[in-house]
Formats: structure tokens, C-alpha cells, sequence
């Protein structure tokens, strides 16, 4: 994956996108600062694309049908939710709006509340969590999980993770 884009709609229907690409694989990725407004409240969705191809590959749909393997977290210190530790500093709150076939959150939708104004750091991890022995490894906790421990205390391997400046004003 190349790129991953933040699609934020707020309560108004004002539409703001956000893209972190780096097609070439280089150390200079093109990442967007995300600008978002205070007393807001904002739904979220992460789409994931693979720009080497042509056309571009949208990969969003198969994660979606492979929704038991996969959850996206929302960490940095701009964050406060599910897979960060109570962050009093935290410019916005997440909470997860989609569940895979099993009830467990998968972070393709989201809730985003903001919380104050100042700028941090907004990373997105796109966690694969296949099947071991016929078994999901995917679990309730998961979020909480990386909250107390980091990633290495939950299974799979990261498939993207990057990060956005964020700011709120």
C-alpha cells in the first residue's frame, strides 16, 4: 500500500481529505497536514490505495471482506481512544463506527470528536491479523491492547502504519 487517505465529514456535511502517499517508496513521503475544527464532530473513514498500479488499486474492499483479519488503530499524541492510554493533552477522541463479522471493531469508519485546539500527532495502523490454525487471532481487546503494551503485544504484523501531522483550530 501507497497511500493512505483520511476522509473527514463533519456534522455539517463539509468534506476534508487528507492523504499520506509515498508511491516510490522513498524516505520523503507527501503527507497533508489535517486541519480540523474545534467543537467538532466529524466521521472519519480511512481508505487505502496501491498507487504503483494503473489504475490506481483501491486495496479498502479487500480488507473489508477480510474484516476479521484486519483493524486500523488510531495512535499519537494528539489522540485520545480504544488503542491509546487516557491522553488529558489529546486534541481528539476516537472511537471506532464498524464492527467485521465477528462484532470486533475494524477502524475502515470512525467517530472523531475534537477536544481542544493545538497540534500533535495522528499515526494509522493498518494491523493483518490472519487466521492461525483455522482461528482468528483478531480479539476484543486489541485496542487496549496496544494501549498498555504497544504492537508487539498483539498478533500479526503492520500492513501500514503512518503518520499525520494534526492540528486543530
Amino acid at each position: 500500500m501507497t497511500a493512505v487517505v483520511l476522509n473527514f465529514t463533519a456534522g455539517d456535511g463539509t468534506e476534508l481529505e487528507f492523504t499520506w502517499s509515498d508511491a516510490e517508496d522513498s524516505a520523503s513521503p507527501v503527507i497533508e497536514d489535517i486541519v480540523l475544527q474545534d467543537a467538532e464532530d466529524y466521521t472519519l473513514s480511512v481508505s487505502f490505495l496501491n498507487e504503483l498500479e494503473d489504475p490506481i488499486e483501491d486495496v479498502t474492499p479487500e480488507i473489508a471482506d477480510e474484516d476479521d483479519e484486519h483493524q486500523v488503530f488510531f495512535t499519537g499524541s494528539a489522540v485520545d481512544g480504544p488503542a491509546t492510554t487516557s491522553n488529558p493533552d489529546a486534541l481528539i477522541g476516537h472511537s471506532y463506527a464498524d464492527e467485521d463479522v465477528n462484532g470486533l471493531p475494524i477502524g475502515l469508519d470512525n467517530d472523531i470528536m475534537t477536544l481542544g485546539t493545538g497540534s500533535g500527532e495522528l499515526t494509522v495502523t493498518l494491523r493483518h491479523m490472519p487466521l492461525e490454525n483455522g482461528n482468528s487471532i483478531k480479539t476484543e481487546s486489541a485496542a487496549s491492547d496496544v494501549a498498555s503494551g504497544g504492537f508487539s503485544a498483539i498478533g500479526g504484523d503492520n500492513d501500514v502504519q503512518v503518520t499525520f501531522p494534526i492540528s486543530v483550530e
